[in-house]
């Protein structure tokens, strides 16, 4: 503002002015217009000097960035070509592109896949090193943790693997796959009256895998008291049990296959066909198969009365034929087991009626049956 005052005064005035500067012995003299092209001068000097600056700081950042991208491209190059390789069983060609990237942040996804490329190769330790690695990061410690867990129960390390989901917060523990990993290991530890408490309040999360827990729970239940107390305790113990317990299906299973294992066909059956008073239930028919009874006549009676509802029913044939053979009625057996074989074809089926073959010297056709039998499941 001042130079602006000074140079209109001198166009009002019609006088150039004089000015001089002195600094430690220069001198300087100048009019006023002189001083202000010099002004300008030094100002669009600074101007020019701050542009170049700035350009060139610009210029060293965005090579910096360049460079970093670089950087990025290679890594996330060799991240996709483990993947790759690692889907395509090319485990050698995984690892090696894994370890280029083992210190950098993929959010533990990169170890994640590098522990399966050394599972793979047979080198469980180092899986498991890169597993716990990938537990620290916030967005893969569940799926780490979860390998872990495995692992444990794998090699039968059932406390190992609760102490692991002992140590996740209550949300992750809370996962379904989490609580059938709880399920197994107490099952592994034999921690059966725990592992039957718990799954009270994990059958919705556990979902159709909660019946066959709670029958493994049970059976390893009743076996305990099978051989500390014997059958008979076993019966009362069981007879003791709450109602809405002893109408659970998974229980009935488990109490069946106990009272056979302790020789008490008759007990089984009888508990059998009361069970299953009103409709057949698929965890209980299979148990047919291993009643041995000169005569199970209540057993066929409920077997044959259910196949004139579902005359198509494979498993009910199957019971039908086994139920049958181990009581000797081979006719029967024979007749029930065809049908199922024409409609499932399956190997146990397939296994029996060779069996029944054989002792009528058809060797020929148990021949036949043998070799269908080892190509079916």
């Amino acid at each position: 503002m001042l130079l602006i005052g000074v140079a209109v005064a001198a166009m009002f005035f019609d006088d150039s002015g004089y000015v001089m500067v002195e600094f430690n012995g220069w001198v300087v003299e100048m009019n006023v217009w002189s001083l202000s092209l010099s002004l300008i001068a030094i100002f669009v000097g600074f101007m020019l000097i701050n542009l170049l600056v700035k350009t060139s700081l610009a210029a060293a950042s965005g090579s910096k960035s360049w460079l970093g991208n670089l950087g990025n491209r290679k890594k996330q190059k060799a991240f996709t070509a483990g993947l790759i390789a690692l889907a395509e069983t090319n485990y050698l060609i995984a690892r090696e592109n894994f370890n280029k990237i083992e210190n950098d942040d993929f959010d533990g996804i990169n170890l994640l896949a590098a522990a399966e490329a050394e599972k793979q190769l047979g080198q469980p330790e180092q899986a498991k090193s890169y597993w716990r690695l990938a537990a620290t990061y916030e967005k893969s410690t569940l799926a780490a943790n979860l390998c872990l867990i495995r692992d444990a129960l794998q090699h039968h390390l059932p406390d190992e693997a609760m102490t692991l989901i002992r140590g996740l917060n209550q949300k992750q523990q809370a996962q379904p796959p989490v609580l059938k990993l709880w399920a197994q290991a107490l099952g592994q530890a034999g921690k059966w009256q725990e592992l039957k408490d718990n799954l009270k309040g994990w059958k919705k999360a556990l979902g159709n895998d909660y019946e066959l827990f709670m029958q493994q729970a049970s059976k390893g239940h009743f076996a305990e008291i099978a051989s500390k107390e014997g059958a008979g305790q076993l019966k009362e113990n069981w007879q003791s049990l709450p109602r809405s317990t002893r109408k659970d299906p998974a229980q009935q299973a488990a109490y069946i296959q106990q009272l056979i294992d302790q020789g008490m066909n008759t007990d089984a059956e009888l508990a059998l066909v009361e069970y299953q008073s009103s409709a057949p239930h698929p965890l209980l028919i299979p148990l047919f198969k291993l009643i041995k009874l000169p005569n199970p006549a209540a057993s066929i009676k409920k077997l044959e009365a259910w196949l004139k509802q579902d005359s198509l029913n494979v498993e009910l044939l199957s019971a039908l034929g086994h139920i049958a053979f181990n009581a000797n009625d081979k006719q029967l057996a024979e007749k029930a087991l065809a049908k199922a074989i024409k409609l499932g074809n399956r190997r146990e089926d397939l296994v029996l009626m060779a069996s029944i073959k054989e002792s009528q010297d058809d060797q020929k056709q148990a021949l036949q049956l043998y070799k269908q039998s080892m190509g079916t499941d």
